[in-house]
């Protein structure tokens, strides 16, 4: 992966699964801060090769990055390689094929071009086919996300492969679950937000990628409503620290910069809203469902998988705020709101619990170290 936090959030938890149920040596080659190696290192997963790969694009440091990381293949032999995050997605592919690894696995978590157009989405779109191209099996972590692929032509449709019911990490649906009304008002107090408002939880990266422009004009047409958001995730554009600063200046929500018990802000929630515009998977929806709180979601790449239509939520064109900011209206003012999706933990439990799915994938890997 491009950055040690990468396999500290997505892998959380799934490579001690691998590592304790099989027989494998893993070894995990990164970038990243000295603070999330040193975490990375004290899970005693394997060896933990530091190669400081640089998420901003950089033709000098990424032809550095390429040079080391084939050095390094050169001198190991592994059964299974498997590369993802998009810079170690094509610097792992060319490096592992130079290097003749017997068996090379991409994995496509998401797109960040997926609303681009023109030369530039070509260019990207170029990437993927050559990283595709070169590997022996191409692993999607949603089935919208390989459609897409296949539509644009960037692989052959038997390297294809989406795990079970898709999703990277699945759920862990002991943490998330649903909650009593007193331990959902003992949170809401805990969190700074009205004991009996509606309360709307915004989970995730804060930028417009994620939808925040759209949320500040909904935040607008709801003002006299009596609703409360709470955020939590991190800053990585004006625009977005722009909506939250003013939403909560107004005193119509609150920010939580970074809380490792998320499961606690989508119970305290009525509304999970997830405007996202492009997603590989879009885990924190079915996080939601694990809890029984809904998603209103826009319907895009990834989000299509995590939401189930009047199961878990309910999905709406991409950028119809009008049509969103209608739909949020009705469930404050809708007594029975919160008894309106009664199948959407069940449904996440059935399709995403979290070990079935760690076994899909150690299962997968030990079946191409099979074919090495």
């Amino acid at each position: 992966m491009t950055d040690a936090v990468s396999f500290n959030v997505l892998y959380r938890n799934q490579l001690e699964y691998i590592r304790d149920s099989s027989n494998f040596e893993i070894t995990l080659i990164c970038g990243g801060s000295r603070e999330q190696l040193d975490i990375l290192r004290a899970r005693n997963l394997g060896e933990v090769v530091d190669l400081n790969f640089q998420r901003k694009p950089s033709v000098l440091q990424d032809a550095k990055s390429l040079v080391l990381l084939t050095r390094y293949l050169f001198t190991r032999r592994f059964d299974i390689v498997v590369y993802l995050t998009p810079k170690a997605l094509l610097l792992g592919s060319i490096a592992s094929t130079l290097t003749l690894q017997k068996r090379r696995v991409a994995f496509s978590v998401g797109r960040a071009y997926e609303n681009f157009s023109g030369l530039k989405k070509r260019a990207f779109q170029g990437l993927d086919q050559l990283s595709f191209g070169l590997s022996h099996e191409v692993l999607f972590v949603s089935d919208s996300l390989v459609n897409v692929c296949l539509l644009e032509n960037l692989l052959k449709e038997n390297k294809a492969r989406v795990i079970d019911n898709g999703s990277f990490n699945g759920i862990d649906i002991d943490v998330l679950r649903p909650v009593e009304q007193m331990e959902k008002q003992r949170l809401r107090r805990q969190y700074g937000v009205p004991v009996d408002g509606f309360v709307i939880c915004v989970v995730g990266r804060i930028c417009e990628d994620k939808g925040l422009k759209d949320i500040g004009e909904i935040s607008e047409s709801l003002k006299s409503e009596n609703i409360h958001f709470i955020f939590i995730g991190d800053f990585e554009d004006d625009i977005g620290k722009a909506v939250v600063d003013r939403i909560v200046k107004e005193d119509k929500g609150v920010y939580i910069p970074a809380n490792p018990k998320v499961e606690e802000v989508i119970q305290c929630a009525d509304l999970h809203l997830f405007l996202s515009y492009r997603e590989g998977f879009g885990n924190v929806a079915i996080e939601a469902a694990s809890c029984g709180v809904p998603t209103f979601a826009y319907d895009v790449v990834g989000v299509k998988d995590s939401v189930k239509q009047d199961i878990s939520g309910q999905k709406f064109q991409l950028k119809d705020t009008v049509s969103v900011t209608k739909a949020i209206k009705q469930a404050i003012t809708d007594t029975s709101f919160k008894d309106k999706y009664p199948k959407a933990r069940a449904w996440a439990v059935q399709h995403f619990e979290q070990k079935e799915l760690w076994q899909s994938y150690l299962d997968f890997y030990l079946h191409q170290t099979n074919k090495a």
